[in-house]
């Protein structure tokens, strides 16, 4: 099978990686890709937002088979375009991508199948926005409606903050805030029915300790130890289900990867956000756990055909990523800082996958955004796993680099708890 992965971040090299382990992919490219992406697969030219440009791209590589990462093309309709040209494409059509797109659409299909959330409104002028901080009070939870790259969300016990974020934004969801940590789920869907993958738990703030601005992620472990055994099961039942029946009700089949960002409140579970791709960066602990093969679930679902997809089976341990950002992130990151780095690649036990990297006209490797390397390490349980890509991460050698030292201390010491009720 000839496989596209279209993309260039640390997701995607994370997809890149697995699907160039698995025997079913006789080549394997992407566009555009970037340089750690380059060293596993072909890269090419693209526009990865035009639908017509894939597509051009798709049909002259003769892809069996095109995988979106970025939310970004989805949102514009590039599944869509590969499926009117025959294509099989692991990513929903415009229309369903939308779940992420928007976050009021989101909510609506939440609230019309009763997929428990936080209570919410939708705000497009300044009174209305300042009615729904003082309904739900602090922390105020303030929404971008639209895509942001991961930077759209703000938590905050200071109004004039919130009232600033909502007043930058053309539409705006706010909600209550939702108590208990968050994990991510990861599912399947072929437009009827889904599969739940491993779930992770990501850090979006930029500093140790949870504090700073939100960020499109700063690090990410896999498994989650102190969740309840059936999570995945139940999330499945309660929220991805019912999402996909909504969907398919409305005549949007959701074929692709849906996100159940997920608050364990003392309540019960809540979805705090949906997304309408891997995210990132749980995709690199989860695919890291990942020992089926990728390229056949990935097709059997953009088929509409998951009962036909190999069964999931998981490597034991856990897996930990570590983000190195640049100086300014996630403000104005720094660029075209050099990079050097002993080289992981030949290593198990730790790697560091390509997401915010270019390469410069001298042929040395330079940043060219603001979230750089991901260090991958795994180990027989977190603690291991943890040491491991602190460990990829401290090798790593870039004017301003930094990087939180916590991501995943608490839980591999014993010291994550939830009232998940």
């Amino acid at each position: 099978m000839r496989v596209l992965v279209i993309g260039s971040g640390g997701r995607e090299h994370a997809i890149v990686r697995a699907l160039s382990r698995d025997p079913a992919v006789t080549g394997l490219h992407a566009a555009p890709g970037n340089p750690g992406i380059a060293r596993l697969a072909e890269v090419h030219d693209v526009a990865p937002a035009d639908p017509a440009d894939v597509t051009r791209l798709a049909r002259m590589l003769r892809a069996g088979l095109v995988v979106i990462g970025p939310e970004a093309p989805l949102v514009a309709g590039v599944a869509d375009a590969l499926r009117a040209d025959g294509i099989t494409a692991f990513g929903p059509d415009a229309a369903a991508a939308m779940i992420e797109g928007s976050k009021a659409f989101a909510k609506e299909i939440m609230a019309w199948a009763g997929i428990p959330t936080a209570r919410s409104r939708t705000a497009t002028s300044s009174d209305e926005a300042d009615e729904a901080l003082a309904a739900f009070g602090p922390p105020y939870v303030v929404k971008d409606d639209a895509l942001a790259a991961g930077k759209g969300v703000l938590v905050t016990e200071d109004l004039g903050a919130a009232r600033r974020h909502a007043a930058a934004c053309r539409r705006v969801v706010i909600e209550e805030y939702l108590d208990g940590p968050e994990v991510s789920l990861f599912a399947l869907a072929d437009g009827a029915s889904a599969v739940a993958l491993l779930p992770a738990q990501d850090f979006k703030r930029a500093h140790d300790g949870d504090k700073g601005p939100n960020t499109g992620g700063m690090g990410a472990y896999a498994p989650v130890p102190w969740a309840p055994p059936d999570l995945a099961a139940d999330v499945l039942d309660r929220v991805v289900q019912p999402a996909i029946d909504a969907l398919r009700r409305r005549s949007v089949p959701y074929r692709g990867l849906l996100y159940a960002g997920l608050a364990l409140t003392s309540a019960g579970v809540k979805v705090v956000e949906f997304n309408a791709r891997f995210g990132d960066p749980e995709t690199q602990v989860v695919l890291d756990r990942l020992d089926t093969p990728l390229a056949g679930l990935l097709h059997a679902a953009a088929a509409g055909d998951l009962a036909a997809a190999p069964k999931l089976s998981w490597l034991p341990g856990a897996a930990v990523t570590v983000v190195l950002a640049a100086e300014g992130y996630p403000g104005s990151p720094a660029k075209g800082d050099r990079i050097s780095f002993g080289d992981y690649s030949e290593r198990t036990e730790a790697y560091l996958l390509h997401a915010g990297t270019a390469v410069a006209g001298d042929g040395s490797l330079v940043s060219a955004g603001g979230r750089v390397l991901n260090a991958v390490g795994s180990g027989p349980d977190l603690a291991a796993a943890r040491a491991a890509a602190y460990e990829a991460a401290d090798r790593v050698r870039m004017r301003g680099a930094w990087y939180r030292h916590d991501i995943a201390e608490r839980a591999s010491g014993g010291q994550e708890r939830t009232r998940y009720g």
